[in-house]
């Protein structure tokens, strides 16, 4: 029985991959043809209409239109390029996991820092802070006159 199963959804993909390829061809073969009318009736309106209001909707259908077939026809023979805003996104995503990694693996390293009398540690992932009472300018020194 499952192989019955099997066949019939191999049957069914088949049959939708055969619909979407002669849709395609349709679509193809007409489009040009299509984007070439539409740009036709729109120089016709330019010339005969003399309402702006009607020459834009006209044009703004005409744009619409053409440009929907336009990239339903870059769809169907090419690769797509990717926007270069959500390529940046992407870098910028993987940039910012890297750094928590980083900063994940550096925080159970034993690091500290001494300026003077002063010390900070970071010891796996305790900080501790050691600062004196002395002047936080001069230090155990005295200020010069």
């Amino acid at each position: 029985m499952s192989k019955d199963v099997e066949k019939i959804k191999q049957e069914r993909a088949r049959d939708v991959r055969i619909m979407r390829d002669k849709a395609a061809v349709g679509i193809a073969r007409w489009a040009l043809p299509t984007i070439i009318l539409l740009f036709g009736g729109l120089v016709f309106s330019i010339i005969y209409i003399e309402d702006a209001a009607m020459i834009a909707i006209i044009a703004s259908a005409t744009s619409s239109t053409s440009m929907a077939l336009i990239a339903i026809l870059t769809g169907m023979t090419g690769t797509q390029k990717e926007d270069p805003i959500t390529s940046l996104m992407k870098e910028q995503s993987q940039v910012t996991r890297e750094l928590i990694n980083h900063l994940k693996n550096e925080k159970t390293k034993s690091q500290s820092i001494r300026l003077g009398d002063k010390a900070v540690e970071l010891t796996e992932g305790q900080t501790n802070i050691h600062i004196t009472d002395d002047d936080p300018v001069w230090g155990k020194d005295k200020p010069k006159k």
